[in-house]
């Protein structure tokens, strides 16, 4: 007699509810909520419980501004298609698995990719110190945006953008209807990163602030007073980024290649020849400081069983043991640096590259390109 296959449909729900709560990537659990209607029921209800997960690439092409697609490192290969017309012409950053679009006409929003759920935020023109950008392009004011806490979890976040090119940072909570600036430094902000309650920003030359937006008169501590040694060759650009990882402040020196023409010369904004600019990353530095007290920055040779993911407006530290097919020692890296991007015609590049010997692979191919939005790091969440 024929066996008589169960209706995986009819499964009772708390034997669901048990095997969502043993999924640990969020891939598998996207994998999970596809199977059939009351799987999904289970878990948009059961959400995701995971821990460090590792980012997606979120691609865009010129051709189809209103699509993005979601690639998985671990699974070699687009995961993930969304059609989002919120975000056409717009600038993208991301924090938190949300992503904080900035229009040409100065229009600010928070955007879930993948729920679509989007909350309005002042227009850049409440930042009380709008009227001293340098730049005249609404969608280059903003730096960096940070969110304290995933929108969809607490009611009780910030959100903090560094702006311009001044030590202000703007910080907006559910219910503001402006920007609150600060004056953090005199320095323009490189990156921020929240841990522990508090927001930390690196200025200038490496210089480290720790600093607090939820009283009534935000504070602000030094944590690394020493600049570390930086290498500086012939049409050089350093770029800085800060990752927590596993209680300790890292910053990764990226030294970015002024784009060349290939025969050597160095690329004039406007120039012609365009076509012809060839943009690659050299190398990378690894530095550590203690997040307590005030310390000196020491070079860190090598991430162990860690790899870095390192992004323009967010990067993450993550246990590369745990993830089958991702290197650890390595820095996963986007050529997406706002400054270059602005420049039509230059090739550019997302690889991986290894603190043991220096070496440099592809990460992923990307077919088309849209410079408004280069290729991006999703930390994923809901759906």
């Amino acid at each position: 007699m024929k066996k008589k296959m169960r209706n995986w449909a009819e499964l009772p729900e708390e034997l669901l509810v048990l095997t969502a709560n043993k999924i640990t990537l969020f891939e598998d659990f996207l994998s999970f909520s596809g199977v059939c209607r009351s799987w999904r029921s289970v878990a948009i209800n059961d959400n995701f419980k995971g821990s460090e997960q590792i980012p997606w690439l979120m691609l865009s092409d010129k051709n189809k501004p209103d699509e993005r697609q979601f690639v998985s490192l671990r699974k070699g290969g687009v995961i993930r298609t969304v059609n989002l017309p919120e975000v056409r012409g717009k600038r993208c950053l991301e924090t938190l698995g949300w992503l904080v679009t900035v229009a040409e006409d100065g229009e600010i929003n928070l955007l879930h990719p993948f729920t679509r759920v989007q909350i309005n935020l002042p227009h850049v023109t409440t930042f009380k110190n709008y009227h001293m950008r340098i730049c005249d392009k609404n969608m280059s004011f903003i730096r960096k945006a940070v969110l304290s806490a995933r929108p969809e979890e607490s009611k009780d976040y910030a959100l903090v953008v560094a702006y311009g090119d001044s030590g202000y940072v703007g910080f907006w909570r559910p219910g503001d209807k402006s920007w609150t600036d600060v004056r953090i430094s005199l320095l323009y902000f490189r990156d921020i990163i929240f841990h522990g309650g508090l927001f930390y920003g690196v200025v200038g030359r490496a210089f480290v602030f720790a600093f607090d937006v939820w009283g009534p008169d935000p504070t602000r501590t030094w944590i690394a007073l020493q600049a570390p040694v930086m290498y500086t060759g012939g049409g050089m650009k350093e770029q800085l980024f800060i990752v927590e990882s596993k209680g300790v402040l890292l910053m990764v020196i990226q030294d970015l290649s002024i784009p060349k023409f290939r025969d050597d010369r160095y690329y004039v904004p406007g120039g012609t020849n365009r076509s012809r600019v060839d943009y690659r990353t050299p190398r990378f530095q690894v530095f550590g400081a203690a997040l307590r007290g005030k310390g000196e920055w020491a070079e860190i040779t090598s991430l162990a069983d860690n790899a870095l993911f390192l992004g323009d407006n967010a990067s993450f530290s993550v246990d590369a043991s745990r993830f089958p097919g991702i290197k650890a020692n390595c820095i996963y890296y986007t050529d997406e640096y706002w400054e270059f991007l602005k420049w039509e015609g230059i090739l550019r590049h997302t690889g991986v590259y290894s603190l043991e010997d220096g070496s440099k692979t592809p990460c992923y191919e990307e077919k088309s390109f849209n410079p408004i939005c280069p290729p991006l790091w999703v930390n994923p969440s809901s759906f």
